[in-house]
């Protein structure tokens, strides 16, 4: 991975973050103002049909910020915040998807109480932010125009779009009674309009954290937070190298002793994911072939106990798409986890988990098992799932990761050479999270 831009270069390290995740890095893209036109538009659409939301009290000192939704990206903060100060006022990131009447119906299904919530932007702070936004523009058509890559109009509107709104919530902060002194800990952060929130909060003295929700893909997950807490201590430690944060670390956990030796194989998937480039451009034809080395490789290793686990996110796709993967995992063989069990200690059950690229890998470590990634040969080499000793492209390759396993001094010296390499993080809790930003600020306890 080449250099990150400069936390606050917010064209040019949007721009890099855009080219990583693209569908077409290749391509010459759109026009500027075209796509700067769109997203104004949907900009001045937004602050007129801001839903009402909640104010933020002066004496409000813990604060989380977060999207408005119940996915995988808020699931970890709102999950501690159920548990330990489910009141606590939240801020509402990125353009509403719902009525404020859904959100608090979805949010007190995650376990929340009746928290206040808040939107950090109204029509006010739109019309005080504009002349601001538009310099945002300008600048950004003096970019993107000089730059070797331009995303396509729909990214590049976006882009566009956060510019403005992260000016509007950078006022909408300024424009705040007591700001000296808060915590906010951000669920999701990185982008133009979290970014500018955030350096907003910092500027009236309050601090702000991190809490990253998965494995990091280096560049991605650049931010401007006083504090990155990350999954695991090898990504805190890229994370100082890439630069952005005032300070990036994980939580040590202590190393289990390897798993008992199970039964059958457990494969966890996420490769039919709409964030997934490959995805987009060709549906879950890379999630089918998944299902197939692994079912062949199964096959080859003499295994009859399968069970397929793939990523929530399935039950969001088209009916046509989960009918067809389904079918494909039963035809193979495959067993369904079952959608209501969502505890993965039930993996240690297993001789062999196999998982494509993603953060469940660290989970699968701190129960003591060491998940063999298949498919992950464009993993940046820096990347804490890189640092895995079991990699596979083929059949034949998981076959004799299982044989290897098969062996307890194997198990044993594959999760130690693992867990060194990488470090795996402890579960936060909100108190622990306080207190990583008490020591320079004056939170209240």
């Amino acid at each position: 991975m080449t250099a990150a831009p400069p936390v606050d270069d917010l064209w040019r390290l949007e721009l890099a973050k855009a080219r990583l995740d693209s569908d077409h890095p290749d391509s010459p893209g759109g026009g500027f103002w075209p796509a700067a036109l769109i997203g104004l538009a949907v900009w001045v659409r937004t602050l007129i049909a801001v839903p009402f939301a909640d104010r933020l009290a002066p004496s409000d000192r813990r604060l989380a910020a977060l999207h408005g939704e119940v996915s995988n990206r808020t699931r970890h903060l709102l999950s501690a915040l159920s548990a330990e100060a489910p009141e606590t006022p939240l801020i509402l990131l990125g353009r509403p998807r719902q009525s404020m009447k859904g959100l608090r119906r979805a949010f007190a299904g995650a376990g929340l109480g009746n928290p206040r919530l808040i939107r950090p932007y109204s029509l006010i702070d739109g019309l005080l932010s504009l002349p601001g936004g538009l310099s945002r523009l300008i600048e950004g058509a003096r970019v993107v125009g000089a730059a070797e890559w331009r995303p396509d109009r729909r990214t590049l509107a976006a882009i566009c779009f956060r510019m403005l709104l992260g000016e509007t919530a950078a006022r909408w902060a300024r424009r705040q009674p007591g700001g000296i002194g808060r915590g906010v800990i951000f669920g999701h952060t990185g982008v133009a309009d979290t970014h500018l929130l955030e350096r907003s909060l910092q500027s009236a003295g309050g601090r702000t954290l991190h809490w990253v929700h998965g494995v990091s893909l280096g560049l991605n997950f650049v931010a401007g937070s006083d504090v990155g807490l990350f999954q695991c201590g090898a990504d805190a430690r890229w994370h100082q190298r890439l630069g952005g944060y005032g300070r990036t670390l994980a939580l040590p956990a202590q190393r289990p002793e390897p798993a008992p030796m199970g039964r059958g194989w457990l494969l966890l998937s996420n490769l039919a994911h709409p964030m997934n480039p490959d995805f987009r451009r060709n549906g879950a034809v890379a999630e089918e072939a998944l299902l197939d080395a692994v079912s062949r490789a199964a096959v080859l290793a003499g295994q009859t106990r399968l069970v397929w686990k793939p990523h929530p996110v399935i039950h969001t796709l088209s009916q046509d798409i989960q009918d067809r993967l389904h079918a494909r995992a039963r035809d193979l063989g495959f067993a369904v986890w079952p959608h209501a069990d969502g505890e993965l200690a039930r993996a240690a059950d297993f001789a062999l988990v196999v998982a494509s690229p993603s953060t469940v890998a660290l989970d699968m470590l701190r129960l003591g098992l060491v998940a063999v990634i298949h498919g992950g040969a464009g993993l940046d080499p820096m990347s804490a799932l890189a640092r895995l000793p079991l990699q596979t492209t083929t059949s034949e390759d998981l076959v004799a990761a299982s044989r290897a396993l098969s062996d307890p001094a194997a198990r044993a010296k594959s999760l130690a050479q693992a867990w060194a390499a990488i470090e795996p993080g402890r579960p936060a809790t909100l108190e622990a999270l306080w207190e990583l930003l008490v020591p320079a600020t004056d939170v209240s306890r």
